[in-house]
C-alpha cells in the first residue's frame, strides 16, 4: 500500500479548478460559516447527478458546503482512520465495501436520532451506512442485427447453440459467480451461499464463447456499438443513455443483479453531526426521487417509485421481482480475496 498523501489542503486547493465544480450554480453559504463536509464519490455522471439532487440542495438547506473528495478507496480510508487524520467525512460504497469497512471499524454507526430511514427497503438499512439508490445489471443487445435472436436471461446467454453470438462479461469474479449459477438453473433465492465449484464449472462452459472480458463499464455498451460483441453484461443506466441518443440497443430486465449504492460517515470524522445530517438528507424520499430522475437508478423506498418521471420509471429495476438478485455483501466479504485470485488465475488458463 502506498502512503496516502491526500490532504484537506489538497481538497481546498483543487476547488479552484472548474472540473471540481460539477454544477455552475454552486452555492457557497457554507464558506461564510466555516461549515463543510468532504464526500468521496465515484465521479463522472453520478457525481454530477448527486451535486444537483443532493449536494447543492443540502448546502442550501443547511449552510453546510459539500466538497468533492478523491474517489472512494477502502485502503485509503483505513490509512486516514488509523492515522487519526480523517480527510473524508462521507464515503460512497458498494455492498461489499460496507461489510468490510464496518468489520474493520472504519465507519461511524448511523445515528438513528438524526437519520430517518423509516420505510426504506431492509437491505438499504445498514448499521454503518445508508442505501440511497438501487442499480441493476443485466443483458444488453443490439436491435438492428441478429434478427431478434438474443438472450433474455442467463440460461439463454449460456445457450450458445440456440443463441449464437459473441459474449461479453466483466473481468471480475463478483456478479459473474452469481450469473453463472443462475445460468445453471439456481433460483435467485438459493444463490447464497454460493456453490463455488458449480459456478466455476458453469463458467468453464461459457468461457470459450466470451470474446471480451471487460474492465470498464463504458466498454460493455461501446463494444456492442462497434459490432465487436453481440451481447454483454451491463447496467440499465448505460443502455438508457444510449437509447436516448438514438443508438439501436436494448436491455433485458430478467434475472437482473441488483446492488445498493451506500454512503457512510468515516470513523473519526471531525464533522460527525454534519455528516449525519447529510445522511438524513440523502434518505429523504424527494431527494431519492430527484436522483432517480437524473440517473435511472431506483429509490430505496418502494412507495417512492410512483413519483419518478414516467420516462425514467420504465428503466428502474424491480426490487420485488423474485427472479432478480440483490448482491449479498456479507457473503462476499468473506470470499472476495480468495475468489478474486482464483478467478484471475482461471482467466489465464
Amino acid at each position: 500500500m502506498s502512503k496516502f498523501s491526500f490532504t484537506r489542503r489538497t481538497v481546498l486547493t483543487s476547488l479552484a479548478g472548474a472540473a471540481v465544480l460539477a454544477s455552475p450554480a454552486y452555492i457557497r453559504p457554507g464558506w461564510a460559516q466555516g461549515k463543510r463536509i468532504v464526500v468521496a464519490n465515484f465521479g463522472g455522471a453520478a457525481r454530477n447527478a448527486k451535486r444537483k439532487a443532493l449536494y447543492d440542495p443540502f448546502t442550501k438547506a443547511t449552510g453546510i458546503e459539500v466538497i468533492h473528495g478523491e474517489g472512494p478507496d477502502i485502503a485509503k480510508m483505513k490509512v486516514q482512520v488509523e492515522s487519526k487524520d480523517v480527510e473524508w467525512d462521507i464515503i460512497d460504497m458498494n455492498d461489499a465495501w460496507v461489510q468490510a469497512a464496518g468489520r474493520m471499524g472504519l465507519l461511524e454507526k448511523v445515528d438513528e436520532k438524526i437519520v430517518n430511514r423509516e420505510g426504506c427497503i431492509p437491505l438499504a438499512r445498514n448499521e454503518f451506512a445508508c442505501g440511497g439508490n438501487v442499480y441493476a445489471g443485466g443483458i444488453a443487445f443490439p436491435t438492428e442485427r441478429l434478427n431478434g435472436n438474443v438472450p433474455r436471461n442467463w440460461a439463454d446467454f449460456w445457450d450458445v447453440k440456440r443463441v449464437p453470438g459473441r459474449r461479453g462479461l466483466r473481468n471480475r469474479i463478483t456478479d459473474n459467480l452469481e450469473i453463472a449459477l443462475m445460468a445453471d438453473g439456481v433460483p435467485a433465492s438459493q444463490i447464497y451461499p454460493c456453490d463455488i465449484e458449480r459456478a466455476f464449472k458453469a463458467l468453464d462452459r461459457i468461457k470459450p464463447h466470451v470474446s471480451h472480458w471487460i474492465a470498464q463499464p463504458t466498454q460493455t455498451v461501446t463494444l456492442i456499438q462497434q459490432n465487436e460483441t453481440d451481447f454483454t453484461f451491463t447496467y440499465t443506466t448505460r443502455v438508457k443513455d444510449l437509447q436516448a441518443a438514438g443508438v439501436p440497443i436494448d436491455y433485458s430486465f430478467k434475472q437482473n443483479i441488483l446492488g445498493i449504492g451506500f454512503s457512510g460517515a468515516v470513523k473519526g470524522t471531525k464533522n460527525r453531526d454534519a455528516a449525519m445530517q447529510f445522511l438524513d438528507f440523502m434518505m429523504k424520499r424527494d431527494r431519492q426521487v430527484e436522483l432517480a430522475n437524473l440517473t435511472g437508478d431506483a429509490p430505496t423506498y418502494t412507495d417512492a417509485l410512483s413519483q419518478v418521471s414516467p420516462d425514467v420509471r420504465k428503466w428502474l429495476p424491480n426490487t420485488s421481482d423474485p427472479d432478480n438478485l440483490f448482491t449479498n455483501g456479507a457473503w462476499w466479504d468473506g470470499h472476495i480475496d480468495e475468489l478474486t485470485v482464483r478467478f484471475k488465475e482461471w482467466l489465464l488458463t
